[in-house]
């Protein structure tokens, strides 16, 4: 089941310093709302009758909820202001176990590279000699880092990722057949950073790409030579963010979208599905499209 063997509803109320309403039943698991079972945990992050009714079917249950469900579910119950959140940190806390550590067999690690504490690396990574990982960094299978590239604390690479190598720089010469540019320098990347499977994280031709810190990048995303990505952005599957983009804290880049480079985008910035961005985009905004536009609140009539 995870950590702990045993769990009851009590539990999981006082690691939430919440109040439990109902019986202090056993919890064997937990899952979404729609598989609810005796003795599962599960949540609702907005009310909805049919929610009332399957969970009065299963009363057997925990479940953690906004105020609306008072006195109206037969279950054990447990009021969140997000559910949504307590609910994976009861799952972090109960449900999950500590991650491996240590570096598998197969792992060519760089006798000159860095590796912090309570790391793990996996099968058939590739790790160069100016590489750096933070503590409880996890390197997952076939991930190749090269390059100066250091990582913070707690980051989390998936199989298949390729952090460092040289970006798409080329310039044309006298006889018009493209030269390479050299890729001299490097990758920071901050703490409690996520990159997903199969995505390119490129050093920077000359000075940084920097990944901030709480940045999550989803799977099969791009990022190129000097890129500055800031705190807290989360960049969705099959996102391109070409070379030199700013991006600034706390955005959201919807799957899909390409970013022009050199572009900036502001804090708080939303790009929607597929969005094509050409040009900057200002702080609190939203674009969708392609070309990518702004798209505005309408008018209350």
């Amino acid at each position: 089941m995870g950590k702990n063997d045993k769990v009851k509803a009590s539990d999981i109320a006082n690691f939430l310093n919440a109040k439990l309403f109902g019986k202090n039943i056993n919890i064997e698991n937990a899952v979404p709302i729609h598989s609810l079972s005796p003795n599962s945990l599960s949540f609702v992050k907005k009310f909805e009758d049919s929610y009332i009714n399957l969970i009065n079917e299963n009363h057997n249950s925990l479940i953690i909820c906004n105020e609306e469900y008072k006195d109206k579910i037969k279950s054990s119950f447990i009021i969140s202001d997000n559910p949504r959140l307590d609910f994976l940190r009861v799952i972090k806390e109960f449900f999950t176990s500590e991650h491996d550590t240590g570096i598998h067999p197969t792992a060519n690690v760089h006798p000159d590279s860095k590796i912090g504490k309570k790391v793990f690396i996996g099968a058939h990574v590739n790790i160069g000699p100016e590489v750096s990982i933070g503590d409880n960094t996890i390197i997952e299978h076939n991930v190749v880092i090269m390059g100066k590239v250091i990582f913070g604390k707690g980051c989390v690479v998936k199989s298949n990722s390729v952090i460092g190598a040289e970006g798409f720089g080329f310039e044309y010469n006298e006889y018009g057949i493209p030269e390479h540019f050299p890729h001299i320098g490097s990758i920071e990347i901050g703490d409690n950073v996520w990159i997903g499977a199969c995505s390119t994280i490129e050093r920077a031709t000359i000075d940084r790409t920097i990944i901030s810190s709480n940045v999550k990048i989803d799977d099969l995303v791009q990022v190129g030579h000097n890129c500055f990505i800031g705190n807290n952005t989360l960049i969705m599957a099959g996102s391109i963010i070409c070379g030199g983009a700013k991006i600034g804290s706390n955005c959201w880049i919807a799957p899909n979208t390409s970013i022009k480079e050199k572009l900036k985008l502001g804090d708080n910035a939303f790009t929607g599905l597929g969005a094509v961005v050409i040009n900057d985009v200002p702080n609190n905004t939203k674009m969708v499209g392609n070309p990518a536009k702004e798209l505005k609140k309408p008018v209350r009539k």
